[in-house]
């Protein structure tokens, strides 16, 4: 593994100086931080400002208590082995939060009291890097990362307390679309064949995904993600634009593609440097099309599951009943209309398709309505649909972090219909 930005010692003396005051810095930033979010507290007027007592929960947390059945402090367990910690993730059942309803507590407020209320969710799946090119605040440590800073200088803090409850923390990172780099750096850029940057359908700048380069920052960003105490990246965004289908060789400049036999074997080797990165720190999973457990090629963006699938620890299809617009699919003239057999067909086939690869499956699931109106009989039926193929994980998608009532999370406690 490379360093990032730490220079070596010559004598044991000035390493010994040297370290200290990386452990200095390291404590100086997470005192700051706590003290910023209990400032932000008493600002909100929640409690009377102590960071932990803002966000202690009024009942037990999700996972494992330190309580004894006699209400008497356990003694402090041996840190979790990497089976117990995959055990956790396993049960990971979480809800998307963005950076800004993260880093603002009298927001974050309402999503934590969700969660508590409904048994089984035990997880946040937060942003660290946006699809703006945001992270939430200047990183502490030796990482020197391009991007734009948000103010949230509590998060790390915010981050250690949720983790102390016990709760699985998951760093969603977005890889290749990041408008912030693309206009800092245009050469790491996809870009026209005037050099002028590049824009999808929908005007958005993407980072080139053949450029190592920009490997390099999102490992850095996962690497920081792991040491403010996440437990597990997401990489979202993993693949080439899918309005840039096969344009490197004619109208579009990709330098880099001549390494790699594939736009799919380009993606492969990125996730198999992160995979390495973030050997023994962290898990790694990657967000893919729904679409990725029927066809069964890339796809033109370099997402075929069963070449991803060997080379991080979870794969999450997002399965969006209403991203399956084409009439027919599954069978039905409208998929969105039948949440429940279109998660357990997806649910089948990614099973199937990964059968003895690295990969445990970990759905990304519908909380938002398009066409049709969703409720909570619609995302009971996804859930279900889940618990019906033997995975007891999932995350619930909604932009804007509001989650429907009414639903239940454990295996076997369904809504009546």
């Amino acid at each position: 593994m490379q360093e990032h930005g730490r220079t070596r010692q010559s004598t044991r003396a000035s390493a010994k100086r040297e370290k200290s005051r990386v452990r200095w810095r390291a404590v100086f930033g997470t005192l700051v931080g706590i003290l910023l979010l209990t400032g932000v507290c008493v600002f909100y007027g929640y409690g009377d400002g102590s960071l932990k007592e803002f966000f202690r929960p009024t009942h037990s947390s999700p996972g494992i208590s330190n309580q004894e059945p006699n209400g008497e402090e356990s003694p402090e367990t041996e840190p979790i082995e990497t089976a117990d910690a995959m055990e956790k993730a396993l049960q990971a059942r979480g809800v998307y939060v963005t950076m800004d309803v993260f880093g603002t507590p009298s927001q974050f407020k309402r999503v934590i009291t969700f969660v508590r209320e409904n048994p089984g969710l035990n997880c946040f799946v937060v942003d660290v890097k946006d699809n703006n090119g945001r992270i939430p605040c200047t990183p502490t440590g030796d990482f020197n990362i391009p991007a734009r800073i948000g103010g949230y200088e509590h998060f790390s803090a915010l981050v250690d307390v949720l983790a102390e409850e016990d709760y699985y923390m998951i760093a969603r990172v977005v890889a290749f679309q990041d408008p912030y780099l693309a206009n800092l750096k245009p050469e790491q850029a996809i870009r026209n064949a005037d050099g002028s940057l590049w824009r999808d359908r929908d005007g958005r700048l993407w980072l080139n995904p053949y450029d190592e380069r920009n490997w390099d920052v999102i490992r850095d960003i996962a690497l920081w993600a792991c040491d403010m105490g996440f437990d597990e990246v997401q990489l979202d965004y993993v693949r080439f634009p899918d309005s840039a289908r096969g344009l490197e060789q004619t109208s579009v400049l990709m330098p880099g593609s001549e390494k790699f036999g594939s736009r799919g074997d380009a993606i492969a080797a990125f996730l198999k440097y992160m995979d390495d990165a973030l050997e023994g720190k962290g898990f790694l999973s990657a967000d893919v099309f729904g679409f990725v457990t029927i066809a069964q090629d890339d796809m033109g963006i370099g997402q075929k599951l069963e070449q991803l699938a060997s080379l991080v620890d979870f794969i999450s299809p997002m399965v969006y009943p209403s991203h399956y617009y084409n009439a027919g699919i599954y069978g039905f003239e409208v998929p969105e209309a039948h949440p429940s057999e279109v998660v357990y067909k997806a649910m089948e086939e990614a099973i199937q398709r990964t059968d003895g690869l690295k990969a445990r499956i970990r759905p990304w699931l519908q909380d938002f309505s398009m066409r049709i109106k969703y409720g909570p009989k619609e995302v009971q039926a996804q859930i279900d649909s889940v618990y019906e193929h033997g995975i007891e994980t999932f995350m619930l998608w909604n932009p804007a972090n509001v989650y429907t009532d009414g639903v239940t999370y454990l295996n076997g406690e369904s809504i009546e219909p």
